[in-house]
């Protein structure tokens, strides 16, 4: 399934299910959560933005079996089947990465995340090396992936913390690790965009850490006289 037919004051629309990033039920009315592309050609740099589709039902059960069907649908789930598990997302932003935007970034971006029914349990660092602390922390059986908000450098620190684990190799397996582009060039974010073939912004970012699959790395060691770093 691709598209969803949505009949609104007379008018059908198409709405393909590869930009909703959530479905939810509000009073008598199906939502669907999207992240649409514009632009492009004539009208300027593509980027991404949300959306909301609206979609009238008889009632409130019905607009939440159909919420309950395209949420299914979209996890590549039958519609009458249990939903999937709610993902679990630990976020680190960095306030001083950068020009200072990730805080801004993030408010941006978490309203998509809630529609994507994540739970989120939110961080803001606030001293060097505070990152590669709380990764010497993380349980990966309480959290499915790290969102890093800020530069290249969190993400960095955060790999360190995580391979300088005793269970580095169990750790890195179980967690995957997003980035939002929050710091100045944020060359590993745009290269997964550019990879995925998607413009390079946040809400771009945003929607493929909900829609996304997971891509593996590689990942260099390079051992000094003092003290062994992942670059």
């Amino acid at each position: 399934v691709q598209y969803v037919p949505l009949t609104s004051t007379g008018r059908v629309q198409s709405v393909a299910l590869a930009d909703c990033v959530g479905a939810s039920a509000e009073r008598s009315e199906l939502v669907l959560h999207c992240v649409t592309l514009h632009g492009g050609g004539c009208l300027g740099s593509p980027h991404r933005e949300p959306s909301q589709a609206r979609m009238p039902c008889r009632d409130g059960g019905q607009a939440e079996r159909w919420a309950a069907a395209v949420w299914n649908i979209m996890h590549g789930v039958a519609p009458d089947a249990p939903p999937p598990r709610q993902k679990r997302w630990l976020v680190l932003i960095n306030p001083v990465s950068g020009p200072g935007h990730a805080r801004r970034v993030y408010a941006r971006c978490r309203p998509l995340f809630e529609a994507h029914r994540v739970a989120l349990t939110e961080v803001v660092t606030t001293h060097a090396g505070h990152v590669r602390e709380i990764a010497a922390q993380i349980e990966p059986a309480e959290v499915d992936a790290v969102v890093c908000v800020g530069g290249d450098g969190v993400v960095h620190e955060l790999v360190n913390g995580l391979f300088a684990r005793e269970d580095a190799d169990a750790a890195v397996s179980a967690l995957s690790i997003g980035v939002l582009p929050g710091g100045s060039a944020n060359s590993l974010c745009v290269s997964l965009l550019k990879a995925a073939g998607e413009p390079t912004g946040p809400v771009a970012a945003a929607r493929l850490l909900c829609c996304g699959g997971r891509q593996r790395l590689d990942v260099m060691r390079v051992s000094q006289p003092a003290e062994g770093r992942l670059l």
